[in-house]
């Protein structure tokens, strides 16, 4: 069963975008509270969010994540230090990402969820990452970890 976003229209006539979280698994909760406020725009029509727990068993997991990678129209990318880590995600995710966001005007969103190194990485220092008051989001998380 393919879980790819496709454009789309929804139910109110506009059409849909496709948004692909990457994150690495170590910050899931930082994807949590990310699609936790995306939820009302996809219960709206106006998004289809897509991370990887919409991957069903049986599912070939690579080719759906390859697809979705193809067909997203904007790509919010969690930085941390666990993500800048990620073999998974520097080796597949992110050279198509860049690749799309140069060839066809792909929007990359870096949000900086935790303390990193990102302004040293050659790929990520040009883009204008999410910071508040140029900090991480973690600065700023008055809720309780849970």
């Amino acid at each position: 069963m393919s879980t790819a976003i496709h454009p789309a229209e929804s139910h109110t006539g506009k059409q849909l975008s496709g948004v692909f979280i990457s994150y690495s698994h170590k910050d899931k909760r930082w994807k949590d509270r990310l699609v936790t406020h995306l939820v009302l725009f996809q219960k709206q029509g106006l998004l289809d969010v897509w991370d990887d727990s919409r991957i069903t068993a049986g599912d070939d997991w690579y080719q759906e994540i390859q697809q979705v990678l193809g067909t997203a129209q904007v790509a919010v990318l969690l930085v941390s230090a666990h993500f800048l880590a990620s073999d998974f995600v520097l080796r597949e995710e992110v050279p198509r990402l860049l690749e799309r966001r140069h060839a066809e005007g792909l929007w990359v969103i870096p949000l900086v969820v935790t303390p990193c190194a990102w302004e040293e990485i050659d790929w990520l220092k040009p883009m204008q990452a999410e910071l508040r008051n140029n900090r991480p989001l973690s600065s700023l998380d008055q809720l309780p970890h849970r």
